[in-house]
């Protein structure tokens, strides 16, 4: 069943995503990872723009794949694109299982742990009650996202993401604000004297490739389109994923950098990382110990568009695994009349739930670490073979030299290699895990095709999930890649 343009993103929702998934809370928190390995202000900086320029070359080598291969999935696409099935499958179970359950968990416990902290000069909570009342609020917003991504995405999940880029915007327009206010006319400019501006810098090599690391960390999301690439209006899906892509990515850019600008004029680099919450400290330095408390407040609410656009992406994520054979059936339905996928949103919900009773499951996340850039090698590779043997892809995609996907590999392998140095084991258990999923996805195709127990069980589940969810199973990208 193809999908209704009148519920697909145009350039605005598409940029929101964007810039949504990536500016998340902790700009606002503790943006000290740079600061711990720079050492100064101006080294900070200068490592803030240089993450920005590494992750623009990586958006636009996954805007070509993305024009190339307009198919929802991302990664899962473009390797599968290759035949490269038994690695697409692997990757896909354990980030579903592991890195988006558990990652959307934390994040809906942050939520809630920021609206207990707003409440605590009005409400005493003991710990315990702080901790169930965390819970409480995370899982009401999970509900309302849930229910918002069961309807139309332009009508009412774009909207939410809209409305909560501009909030974050104009949340991040008032600390730089402040900031340039104390710089320009309170003479806040000590710590960007030539005598102050570079000292304590560590110029060790490590040093700075453990900043850029947390920096890149920071820019994550830009992707968030290639997850959904089916869900940008197909007239201008060419025009819309580059400027979306790059716009909500220069943005976020801006706000980094302008906003770290307006904390070092207040902040000693010392401050910053001492701090457990560097907004409110700012705050409380430039304005007052009143306006700080609603800080906490603004930083939940903030988190609403970066899980909004978590709840986009796998959900798509599952639905472009099903469409393979990679997933159940079921994954694949979509609303007969909104294109919602929504037996792949309550999947979502149910497993952040289940994750979140769980307990601490960093540790499972430190595992796929090594996983998850090996998967972004893996797609720049993929459009490096594209490009080089000149393959059949979609008609008039956005190009760009070859220079950039052998250029952003060559980044990425040399960024590898701190993680595998400063946690082997993880690292082993992380490749480990991928290879068993390897294995098990040879077992499943040899009982697929030698029994009929599993295709039995797949449409019965199927059967009493469109009946459920009023749903169809979606035919995929055929109107896209026939442009």
């Amino acid at each position: 069943m193809p999908k209704k343009e009148d519920n697909k993103l145009g350039l605005i929702g598409a940029t929101a995503y964007i810039v949504g998934s990536i500016i998340g809370s902790g700009i606002f928190i503790a943006p000290k990872g740079i600061v711990e390995h720079a050492g100064s202000v101006g080294l900070s900086l200068i490592i803030w723009v240089l993450c920005a320029l590494l992750n623009m070359i990586t958006a636009i080598n996954y805007i070509e794949l993305g024009t190339s291969i307009p198919e929802s999935g991302a990664d899962l696409a473009y390797i599968d694109y290759m035949g490269w099935t038994p690695v697409a499958f692997s990757l896909l179970w354990l980030s579903l299982l592991i890195q988006s359950s558990s990652s959307a968990a934390v994040l809906y416990l942050t939520f809630g742990k920021y609206l207990v902290q707003a409440l605590e000069p009005i409400i005493c909570f003991s710990d315990s009650q702080a901790d169930n009342a965390a819970k409480l609020f995370g899982f009401g917003l999970l509900l309302f996202l849930t229910l918002t991504n069961m309807f139309s995405l332009k009508k009412f999940a774009s909207r939410v993401q809209i409305i909560s880029m501009c909030s974050k915007i104009f949340a991040t327009l008032i600390i730089i604000a402040i900031g340039l206010f104390f710089i320009i006319f309170r003479g806040a400019t000590s710590h960007y004297s030539s005598s102050q501006i570079m000292k304590g810098s560590d110029y060790n090599a490590g040093a700075i490739v453990l900043a850029i690391y947390q920096g890149n960390w920071a820019f994550g999301g830009f992707t968030t389109l290639n997850y959904g690439s089916e869900e940008i209006e197909i007239v201008n899906f060419r025009k819309t994923l580059p400027l979306a892509s790059l716009g909500g990515l220069i943005i976020s850019a801006v706000i980094y950098v302008l906003v770290n600008v307006s904390y070092f004029a207040i902040l000693t680099p010392q401050e910053i990382i001492d701090s457990s919450a560097v907004a409110t400290t700012f705050i409380q330095r430039t304005v007052g110990n009143g306006p700080a408390f609603a800080v906490p407040a603004v930083v939940g609410f903030l988190l609403i568009g970066t899980l909004n656009g978590d709840v986009f992406s796998w959900s798509r994520y599952m639905v472009a695994g099903s469409r393979r054979k990679m997933m159940p059936t079921c994954f694949s339905l979509i609303h007969v009349d909104n294109d919602s996928p929504r037996v792949s949103v309550f999947f979502h919900t149910l497993t952040s739930i289940i994750f979140a009773f769980l307990g601490d499951t960093d540790q499972l996340v430190n595992y796929l670490t090594v996983t998850g850039m090996m998967t972004t090698i893996i797609a720049l590779a993929v459009l490096i073979i594209i490009k080089w043997r000149d393959l059949p892809i979609a008609a008039d995609p956005v190009k760009y030299s070859i220079f950039w996907p052998i250029l952003n590999i060559i980044i990425m392998v040399a960024l590898l290699i701190i993680p595998i140095q400063q946690d082997p084991l993880s690292s082993i258990i992380g490749f480990s895990m991928f290879f068993a999923g390897v294995v098990v996805y040879f077992i499943v195709k040899f009982v697929t095709n030698h029994t009929k127990f599993l295709a039995t069980i797949d449409r019965e589940v199927t059967h009493v999930c469109q009946i459920l969810t009023w749903t169809v199973v979606d035919s995929g990208p055929e109107e896209k890649t026939r442009l």
